[in-house]
């Protein structure tokens, strides 16, 4: 069939017809008039002088709609505006530029959180909101910051002294060039109104050429990130944790367990053994011999080289991480202050934050932090606090005065005896990982009253009721967190500072709210209106 590209055609002259009624922009959209955006509305500064603002709902709407598809450039979304109709219908064909979008993104870091709760109680109103179980998880997201800009206390030094020598000699440029005059006073020429006009024409010509004007500013960008390298130094050296050994905590804990399995199950064989010495030595007293092959040396025995190929594989991975914290202990970013170094899979460190979640029973995102600290162990009550202000949320929604969580599931990150009796709701905290759940040493018989809360754990996670709920953890706030990274795009922050990042992840959080509804409940809006 021939391409017909000069062929004349006439679009709708009413935008509203250019995209299907059943289309994902019309959901944002009325999404957007749903939910109370006034707070937007008061940084718009309508009715004032000057060119006219952007409406803020059409800007909230546009940006949702760019991160349900992971699209977070402000260019790309500009872009978009002029070449794909969705983005044309949602803009209004009004085509705002890549700075008014992140201007917009940045200047309304306080209400993204105001607008994640509303999206909650939107969802909740309409049906989700399932508490049968809430998973909670955290997941390591890199920073908009370069690893090459951190530094230890002494890096930090000599970096604060170089930034403030360059500025130093700025200053002497600036006294040698200007005098006893502070270098922005009125010039002779345009003192004179007559030749006024004519010297400025002029200056402007040559003011892409003139690096002078640029000094005062490059003094001002030296001594604030001097400043900035020296409060970091105070930070570190007043840190108690900054010579910690960052991530080295729980592969030397497995290598402890590993260790003690091994010597139990060495002694529990040698007993054996002697004992089936014992017994061959009376009976070759009497002239008998035992029924059986005899036992063959301890560490020749299947599970004793299964629990020795075990410690060797933790020492190997202690190995791995201990020369990887090296690089990374104490140390802290110049261009991201607040970031840190994260230990991930596989031994290596990410320069970022950690994410954490609370995710329903039908995956709608219930609570959020992003936090600087790299375990999770220290996140659990903090976590089930918003988790808490989030469910009495859905019940002001839902009219429900007595909607409560079932059981919240943790995984062994958030193992610990102060979090297994922090007061909440009804919890199963992994004890160790993957298929080992109850940890190393698995009960075989219900625990007593004088039991610890650790025991009790154990038990709980080896009934057939308890393992069937805590693969629900997984299915929960894994796809979840995947979804953030991958269809959202959220693999590295775009902004830094902790404010700035966790509006960021408040966005993409709503985002993946509205998305899910959609896909859930797509008529969900229209009827209710």
């Amino acid at each position: 069939m021939r391409v017909r590209r000069d062929d004349l055609m006439l679009l709708p002259v009413d935008v509203r017809e250019w995209l299907p009624v059943d289309h994902l922009v019309w959901f944002v959209l009325d999404a957007v008039e749903a939910i109370d955006t006034s707070a937007l509305h008061r940084r718009a500064k309508l009715g004032r002088a000057g060119r006219s603002p952007y409406d803020p709902d059409m800007l909230l709407a546009l940006l949702i709609y760019s991160y349900t598809g992971g699209l977070s450039s402000s260019r790309k979304i500009e872009r978009r505006c002029r070449e794909d109709a969705a983005f044309m219908v949602l803009s209004g064909l009004c085509y705002p530029d890549h700075a008014t979008i992140a201007r917009f993104r940045k200047h309304h870091d306080a209400a993204m959180e105001e607008l994640f709760d509303q999206v909650l109680g939107l969802c909740g109103r309409l049906g989700m909101g399932a508490l049968q179980h809430v998973a909670i998880d955290g997941t390591k997201i890199e920073a908009d910051a370069s690893k090459s800009q951190s530094r230890d206390a002494g890096g930090l030094r000599k970096t604060a002294r170089r930034l403030l020598d360059e500025a130093a000699k700025v200053d002497e440029e600036e006294d040698a060039l200007f005098g006893d005059a502070q270098g922005d006073e009125l010039p002779e020429q345009l003192r004179d109104p007559a030749r006024r006009r004519e010297t400025i024409d002029e200056a402007l010509k040559q003011a892409a050429a003139d690096k002078d004007r640029a000094r005062g500013k490059a003094r001002a960008r030296k001594v604030d990130k001097a400043q900035r390298a020296l409060a970091l130094l105070d930070e570190l050296e007043t840190d108690a944790d900054a010579k910690a050994e960052t991530g080295l905590e729980r592969p030397k804990a497995r290598l402890a367990r590993s260790e003690a399995m091994l010597a139990r199950l060495r002694a529990e064989t040698q007993a054996r053994n002697d004992d089936r010495a014992r017994r061959e030595a009376e009976a070759a007293a009497v002239g008998r011999t035992l029924p059986g092959t005899r036992p063959v040396a301890v560490d020749g025995q299947a599970h004793i080289v299964k629990a020795v190929a075990q410690v060797e594989r933790d020492r190997t991975a202690l190995a791995v991480r201990q020369a990887a914290v090296v690089e990374v202990t104490g140390k802290r970013n110049l261009t991201d202050p607040d970031s840190r170094f994260m230990p991930v899979r596989g031994g290596g460190y990410i320069l970022g934050y950690n994410s954490q979640l609370a995710v329903s029973a039908d995956y709608l995102i219930l609570a959020f932090d992003v936090v600087p600290d790299p375990g999770d162990d220290h996140q659990l009550v903090p976590m089930l606090d918003k988790l808490e202000q989030s469910v009495d949320l859905l019940r002001k929604a839902k009219n429900n005065p007595d909607l409560t969580v079932g059981t919240a599931l943790f995984d062994a990150g958030y193992a610990s005896t102060a979090n297994l009796q922090a007061p909440g709701p009804d919890r199963l905290i992994a004890l160790g990982k993957r298929n080992n759940i109850t940890g190393d040493d698995p009960p075989t018989i219900p625990p007593d009253e004088q039991a610890s809360p650790r025991q009790h754990m154990a038990w709980r996670l080896s009934t057939p009721d308890g393992k069937a709920l805590y693969k629900k953890r997984g299915a929960t706030v894994e796809p979840v967190n995947s979804h953030l990274k991958d269809q959202r795009g959220l693999r590295r922050f775009s902004r830094r500072g902790n404010p700035a990042v966790k509006a960021e992840l408040a966005f993409a959080s709503l985002t993946t709210n509205l998305l899910r509804l959609f896909t859930t409940r797509p008529n969900s809006l229209h009827e209710a209106r």
